[in-house]
């Protein structure tokens, strides 16, 4: 069976109601990128697919890539490689844990070979793509030109859905840059707003631009809740809330920012009374395994 007939592509649209869309009276949809597979999900799987995509499968018979201790993309990488028959190595940023976190472990229960370097050598190696003697080098999440491919198929999916707003989470860029470049063809551009879930004013926008060449995206950099993969109280208890009302299951990382920020563009007047607002869920709800020791829930 090949990995394609494993996912569930194209992923569901599911329009949610909360207490706060109906004071606000917006629609509110989520692309269910979260339900492509348990594991493979979200942007890890659509970046994954355009670099594949781009390398015979005869071509390599192991897959390198790189990421923090709690990497979704890590764990995407390793379950995808199991389902390929190949080969998958780790480098990861840092020193050796003394007791491994839950993502590392499901890595290496898919397989995964972990390599630990200091966080000078993985400066150096991060961004590495590309075929070397026999091993297809993934950069860090998915990063590069490639990954921007499979990214397209969030838009093309949408067939002839209409929305107001097509808001994303952004950590890199290159999820962003993808949707943008679909929609940028289709003269929809202003549609895109992508959400900027780590410190820096304008550093996503400024990545869209220089790395993939794409000018006018919309980013709102101010709703990142203390930087990347931090929380606040405010958050958490957002998260819940959305949880309980909708049973739609957040990440902490990436998909809890982005329904929050859109809950306070409902508040602040940038979304608008009546407004078809598609949020896409971009999976990485292993996010959560660093995460239980700091909620009261």
């Amino acid at each position: 069976m090949s990995i394609e007939q494993q996912l569930n592509i194209p992923s569901p649209i599911h329009t949610v109601s909360t207490s706060w869309t109906d004071v606000y009276g917006i629609t509110l949809s989520i692309k269910r990128d979260d339900l492509i597979h348990p594991i493979i999900s979200g942007n890890k799987w659509r970046k994954l697919s355009g670099i594949f995509r781009e390398f015979a499968e005869e071509s390599y018979s192991e897959v390198v890539t790189y990421g923090g201790a709690f990497s979704n993309h890590l764990v995407a990488t390793a379950a995808s490689c199991a389902i390929l028959g190949k080969k998958s190595t780790g480098i990861i940023r840092g020193e050796e844990p003394k007791v491994q976190n839950a993502v590392l472990k499901l890595c290496k229960l898919y397989g995964m070979h972990l390599q630990f370097v200091t966080r000078t050598e993985y400066k150096e190696v991060n961004r590495t793509y590309g075929i070397k003697d026999k091993k297809l080098y993934v950069p860090e999440g998915g990063a590069c030109q490639a990954g921007t491919v499979g990214c397209k198929n969030i838009i093309t999916e949408l067939v002839t859905a209409k929305y107001d707003k097509i808001m994303v989470a952004c950590g890199t860029g290159t999820t962003l840059a993808g949707m943008a470049e679909h929609l940028q063809a289709l003269h929809q551009l202003s549609k895109l707003v992508g959400v900027q879930v780590l410190k820096g004013k304008d550093y996503i926008k400024h990545e869209v631009e220089n790395t993939y060449g794409i000018q006018g995206v919309n980013v709102l950099d101010d709703f990142h809740c203390g930087g990347y993969a931090k929380m606040n109280t405010e958050l958490v208890h957002f998260i819940k809330d959305f949880n309980r009302e909708t049973g739609v299951l957040l990440d902490p990382i990436y998909t809890g920012k982005l329904l929050l920020t859109i809950q306070k563009c409902c508040e602040n007047g940038t979304i608008a009374r009546g407004e078809r607002v598609l949020a896409i869920h971009t999976g990485g709800l292993t996010g959560w395994f660093g995460k239980w020791e700091e909620l009261d829930l």
